[in-house]
This record gives C-alpha cells, sequence and structure tokens, in this order.
C-alpha cells in the first residue's frame, strides 16, 4: 500500500487534499477572506505533522527498523517538500489574514517566522541531489540539520503560548527530540564499541 505513495508520488495526493480543502473551506465560508480563520490552524497542524515524521525519520529507523520507519527514511525529501508546500500555503493564508482583516502580529513573532519561512524555503530549493553536490554533503547537512531545529523550535515556541489547545503538538516536539537524542547516543556507543 505504502509502495503507491512512494517518492513523488506523495506530491499528488497531498496536493489535491490540500486544494480540495481549501476551495470546499472558502465554497463554505462564502469567499476567501472569510474562508481564513477557517484554514490557518488546520494547514499548520497539518503542515507540523508533515514536519514531524520527517524530523523523526532517522532516529526511529536508527532506533526501531522496520517496514514503517524505512519509508520514512525513503521518503523523508518528499515528505519535507509536501511540509514546505503546505506551511507555504499556512503562509499566504496569514498573510492574506494581515492585509485583508486588519489583523496583526508582534514583530517578534513576525521576525522569527520571517527566519523560519527561509530556513523551510532553503531546505526546500536544496532538497535534492544536484544540491547537495554542490553544496558539499557537510555544509548541506548542516543547513538542513539548523533549519530542521530551528522550525522544531518556532513550533514549539508558538505552541508554548496555548499549552491547552497545542499541547500535542508540544508533547510531540519534545518526543521527536527524544528520540533524536536516543538515536545520537545510541550512534555514539556505536562508535565508540560499547
Amino acid at each position: 500500500m505504502l509502495s503507491m505513495i512512494e517518492g513523488k508520488r506523495i506530491f499528488v495526493p497531498v496536493s489535491l487534499l490540500l486544494a480540495a480543502a481549501v476551495y470546499s473551506a472558502i465554497a463554505s465560508a462564502g469567499g476567501y477572506v472569510p474562508a481564513l480563520p477557517a484554514l490557518m490552524v488546520p494547514t499548520a497542524d497539518i503542515a507540523f505533522l508533515f514536519f514531524w515524521f520527517a524530523f523523526i525519520a532517522s532516529a526511529t529507523a536508527r532506533l526501531a527498523p522496520s517496514p514503517g520507519t524505512r519509508f520514512l527514511i525513503r521518503n523523508r525529501r518528499y515528505i519535507g517538500l509536501s511540509f514546505a508546500l503546505i506551511h507555504f500555503t499556512h503562509l499566504v493564508l496569514v498573510l492574506s489574514n494581515l492585509a485583508f482583516t486588519g489583523a496583526s502580529r508582534p514583530l517578534i513573532t513576525l521576525l522569527g517566522g520571517a527566519l523560519a519561512y527561509l530556513f523551510i524555503g532553503l531546505m526546500a530549493l536544496t532538497s535534492n541531489t544536484a544540491s547537495v553536490r554542490r553544496l558539499g554533503a557537510k555544509r548541506w547537512k548542516q543547513l538542513h540539520k539548523t533549519g530542521m531545529y530551528y522550525v522544531w523550535f518556532i513550533f514549539l515556541f508558538t505552541s508554548l503560548k496555548d499549552p491547552l489547545g497545542r499541547g500535542w503538538i508540544i508533547g510531540l516536539c519534545l518526543f521527536g527530540l527524544s528520540l533524536r537524542i536516543l538515536a545520537h547516543r545510541q550512534g555514539q556507543r556505536k562508535k565508540a564499541g560499547v
């Protein structure tokens, strides 16, 4: 079953479902601007789930090798690109909300979010073999690791503002970080021959 949505084919259902959800919300609300409140939170939540699976992929593959974790590793690039697609859709919705409704956000929130989107954009643009060759494996890995942790921090930080409503994101952020720490320690022990 999972083999039917390997690699680039992950994009097809993600794109179609995203377009259908946006269209449905606009039709139900009677217009684009009235649909914005109904779209902003779900797009952020779904984007987070794609991000989270990309974030834990290598750790889970190391800690618990299985067909599911191998699927995550094989498709981490396209899971990450799907995250970028959904989260940039979220950005368009947030900017539309700011422009059309007069809503505002604190400057620090805007700057922190802008840096997160810069990382997401750079990671998406360099999620290909040619970029790995051009940047070199070490620099490519530094970019993606720094970007992943920064985006992880932004999701955690923004969720801490509403711990009751966003507790599930806080829990998954901390669980994902724990998996990565455990996997790193396991790798260190193997290198040391322990």
